[in-house]
């Protein structure tokens, strides 16, 4: 009976189940390596430079619309913004028509990033203010900001030929923003 002793069968289960798995030692390193290869994979990879350089000017804009239409209310003057192909800029109707306001650090001319454009999109007919010059050549804005809080409603699609990301930025007439992500095609 030296064979089969009763020691000696719990020895040799014992040494099958310890060499039959990880140790937790063994699992954590391999995770931490799992972790760095990750890691290193998704800074090569990178992300969409173009992309959230669109998405901060689009921020900027939707909360520079909610600041102006507060503006309006509170000072009780009639605010509208000039798009052009590579940026806007804020307009104050003053007695002369409209002025874009030397003295204002947060609503005044801003210009995009080279590699973005944006496209407008108006809803509806521009009201007509009284005492407005009607001279053709007058600067007038797209967007009108109005003291009662009504806002012109308006879409801005901001786009890249160097993305394929496209962000919109709609307005609704009461100054509500919201903002969508979509591609294109």
């Amino acid at each position: 009976m030296t064979g089969n002793s009763p020691t000696h069968g719990y020895s040799s289960i014992r040494n099958t189940a310890a060499s039959a798995g990880f140790t937790l030692l063994e699992l954590m390193v391999v995770l931490v390596l799992i972790s760095i290869i990750f890691t290193f994979a998704m800074l090569s990879f990178g992300g969409d430079d173009v992309a959230e350089l669109m998405e901060q000017e689009v921020r900027r804009l939707e909360t520079l619309v909610a600041l102006a239409a507060d503006e309006a209310i509170i000072r009780g003057d009639e605010l509208g913004i000039r798009f052009t192909g590579d940026g806007y800029e804020f307009m104050l109707l003053q007695q002369n028509g409209w002025q874009v306001p030397q003295d204002d650090r947060l609503l005044h001319a801003y210009s995009l990033p080279g590699v973005l454009a944006l496209r407008l999109q108006l809803e509806g007919d521009a009201p007509v203010f009284p005492g407005q010059p009607t001279d053709d050549d007058a600067i007038t804005p797209h967007v009108f900001i109005l003291s009662s809080g009504e806002v012109t409603p308006f879409s801005v699609v901001f786009e890249s030929d160097e993305s394929t990301a496209q962000y919109h930025l709609n307005v609704s007439i009461m100054g509500n923003v919201t903002t969508e992500r979509g591609q294109t095609l």
